[in-house]
């Protein structure tokens, strides 16, 4: 779906917000038992869409304005519930709006509902055992992926132009590539995450996800920028993410190759980690795709890169720890405060979640296993100091999203090292990446969905939606 299509169908009143919504709500109750929204709002909805419609009365409408999306149910939102895919937030409503969020509401955006996600965004199937499980877009007996599984089949259905979701070790990239769709996940700082339920504090980061990279584009000038909430944005001067598209890597009009002059660094351990000879070809055939288009290929070599999990899994699961226990106390519900015993609150919580706030407890609960957290942090700024040098002699990094194939939900039996692999590694870093889908494997029954993942230099999303955008125009 074309975010521009939307717009000139919009502005030239072909069609109106609200009967545009009501025709993406008749499509979503047709499909009702695939489990990807946790919370609409029929009324919030009708008011979303006097608004808009008064925007385009005044004159006073943008790309964006009447456009229908959807939010991860880990966002802060007034007028609808926020649960973070938990029972124990089942009817929790917070006060306030998250930051990005009262940004597009202020452009007149459309917010059809929370998207359904794993409890806390612990997981890589959205099988959420309260709110059900999200259905992949070609095959129901397939993962959608995680944890932003229902953003990303709304997107790949074509029902909304575009859905967002978060990262903190691969949860927006991972499901894009089962889905077929682009998964977006910017610089740490670069969109504020004030709002946000925290999973991982030091690597939480608002993400996007689309079928068109024109699309992320128009999304992120609008919702990136410094934010006085939250203390980990930068502040920027704004800038256009579309003003490379349509131009040659070296900014001239003489090569026709138009990423002449691109160097992509490439690790031999990339390849020795693959476990799967289909994900191995995809990877050469899209490295061969980009030397036709006159990139050059550099291999190059990062320390710690068979500890990335390990040291993901540590920093993750401590700060998780210390995140949702603050739920043990109290929480506040219509106004009323509810207090748990640490037996009930610990049967309301997944088995992922389970296993992840025990280990958390573990790791920081003494100084004696403090250590092994503290030492994580250490190594994770030798790994940040390695990927700075990496990019003085490569402008981008290019790698699989996962070492195997799609997996079926309910036999879930994969070790997480085969999962979170590559895709924990941009997030240990702050480093932006995007997922971009390569090829598609028609099987009997069904289709199998592939694609790579690009690592660029910090801040530099414009140029990574450059190479998006000519890559996708070559060869898909």
């Amino acid at each position: 779906m074309n975010l521009l299509k939307l717009y000139y169908l919009i502005y030239f009143k072909k069609i109106k917000p609200f009967d545009l919504c009501k025709f993406i709500l008749k499509k979503i109750e047709n499909s009702l038992f695939k489990n990807y929204f946790i919370n609409i709002d029929y009324n919030y909805i009708k008011r979303q869409c006097l608004y808009s419609e008064k925007l385009l009365l005044k004159n006073k409408n943008n790309l964006l304005t009447g456009i229908p999306t959807s939010y991860k149910d880990i966002f802060s939102t007034k007028n609808i519930n926020t649960t973070g895919g938990s029972r124990i937030l089942n009817n929790y409503r917070t006060f306030y709006n998250s930051t990005f969020l009262n940004k597009l509401n202020n452009l007149g955006v459309i917010n059809i509902g929370k998207n359904n996600m794993d409890e806390f965004c612990v997981g890589s199937n959205t099988f959420n055992f309260y709110f059900g499980k999200t259905d992949n877009s070609s095959n129901k007996n397939l993962t959608a992926g995680g944890s932003s599984g229902g953003s990303a089949y709304l997107v790949s259905k074509n029902l909304l132009p575009f859905s967002i979701g978060t990262d903190t070790g691969g949860s927006v990239r991972q499901p894009s590539l089962f889905n077929n769709v682009i998964g977006f996940k910017p610089t740490y700082g670069l969109i504020s995450r004030y709002g946000m339920f925290s999973y991982s504090s030091s690597m939480d980061t608002v993400g996007i996800l689309s079928k068109n990279i024109l699309n992320i584009s128009i999304i992120l000038n609008s919702i990136s920028g410094f934010d006085v909430k939250d203390q980990t944005t930068f502040n920027f001067v704004k800038e256009d993410y579309t003003r490379y598209l349509n131009k040659n890597w070296l900014l001239n009009k003489i090569n026709y190759k138009k990423l002449k002059g691109l160097n992509i660094g490439v690790s031999k351990k990339f390849f020795y980690n693959i476990y799967n000879f289909l994900v191995r070809s995809n990877i050469e055939d899209v490295l061969l795709n980009f030397e036709f288009l006159g990139a050059k290929i550099i291999f190059i070599y990062i320390f710690f890169f068979d500890f990335l999990t390990t040291i993901y899994n540590i920093i993750s699961s401590s700060e998780l720890y210390s995140n949702i226990s603050k739920y043990n106390n109290k929480f506040l519900f219509d106004k009323i405060y509810f207090f748990l015993n640490k037996k009930n609150f610990f049967n309301s919580l997944s088995i992922n979640t389970k296993n992840k706030f025990f280990i958390g407890n573990y790791l920081i609960s003494s100084n004696k296993n403090k250590k092994i957290f503290l030492l994580s942090k250490k190594i994770r700024i030798l790994i940040l100091e390695n990927f700075k040098k990496i990019f003085f002699i490569c402008d981008i990094v290019v790698l699989p999203i996962i070492s195997c194939n799609i997996w079926d939900s309910l036999y879930f039996n994969l070790n997480k090292n085969l999962i979170d692999k590559y895709t924990c590694v941009s997030n240990i870093t702050g480093l932006p990446s995007i997922s971009i889908p390569s090829k598609i494997l028609n099987f009997k029954k069904f289709k199998i969905f592939q694609g790579f993942q690009i690592i660029g230099n910090y801040f530099s999303e414009a140029r990574l939606i450059q190479i998006i955008h000519e890559y996708k125009k070559n060869f898909l």
